[in-house]
């Protein structure tokens, strides 16, 4: 029922300002677990959407995508801030805040375009992609979400990543910018245990759903500069906010506490 919303939603998006860059063939629902911080102990939770098309993937939140449409649509009959604030507590998804969308074989074949969110900022790369070195356990095997899988390994710009892909399901794709094994990638974690996406749901779409690429006015930059400012926004937030031309103040905790920050964002590369 939840991802029947999600549908109906992305038909109404699809009347939004957005540009169509191909249109879906099959649809892969992954649940990930992640640490937000380093060195921390607790897992936020998001579910994550693999849209496959012809040309075309496109890796993004289920979560936030949602919500963002939620808010758009009330937003674009003219409604308020408190009209939004009740739309968005009526969702059936929580907030996840997990803003980056990856575009692989886009705007080209071998290229990827990597868009993200900082506060009000949206910022765009573009990278080719890189062609990871897999080592395929072929004794390691699994069943993930009814199919069955092989093991594979790589080493990918500072993590160690084990996953489990389908010969079944023959598509050199997977979850954010893992891809190239001969079969999809269906479970992927780094050794770490910093990152987990496993997929629980495959659909076929035959009702010529689009791809989209919002248009906004994005901030290029490299994937290098996107690092540091999501690293610079994690340890000095209002700091971050005065160089956007934000007058902001000291924050302050539920208990008139001033609010310490200085912490540092898990990043899936380095």
């Amino acid at each position: 029922m939840r991802h029947l919303y999600f549908i109906i939603l992305i038909l109404i998006s699809s009347l939004l300002n957005a540009q169509e860059i191909d249109h879906v063939n099959l649809r892969i629902y992954y649940k990930e677990k992640f640490k937000l911080w380093e060195n921390s102990s607790k897992f936020n939770q998001d579910e994550k959407i693999l849209d496959i098309g012809s040309k075309i993937s496109k890796f993004y939140s289920l979560w936030e995508s949602t919500n963002q449409m939620i808010q758009d649509s009330v937003l674009k009959r003219g409604g308020n801030f408190q009209e939004v604030q009740n739309a968005l507590g009526k969702s059936p998804y929580p907030r996840s805040y997990q803003y980056a969308v990856v575009y692989k074989n886009y705007p080209q074949k071998g290229l990827l375009t990597y868009t993200d969110r900082i506060f009000i900022k949206t910022l765009r790369y573009q990278e080719p992609m890189e062609k990871q070195q897999w080592q395929i356990i072929a004794d390691k095997t699994d069943t993930i979400a009814g199919y069955r899988c092989q093991q594979a390994k790589t080493n990918f710009r500072g993590r160690e990543w084990s996953v489990w892909f389908t010969m079944d399901i023959p598509i050199h794709d997977g979850p954010w910018k893992l891809c190239g094994l001969p079969g999809l990638i269906l479970k992927a974690e780094d050794s770490k245990k910093d990152f987990l996406f496993e997929c629980i749901q495959i659909e076929n779409i035959q009702n010529n759903q689009a791809i989209t690429l919002p248009k906004l006015q994005y901030v290029k930059c490299n994937r290098k500069e996107l690092q540091k400012q999501i690293i610079q926004s994690g340890k000095d937030p209002d700091g971050y906010l005065r160089q956007l031309g934000y007058d902001v103040g000291p924050g302050y905790d539920a208990k008139g506490r001033p609010l310490k920050y200085g912490k540092t964002h898990t990043l899936l590369e380095y």
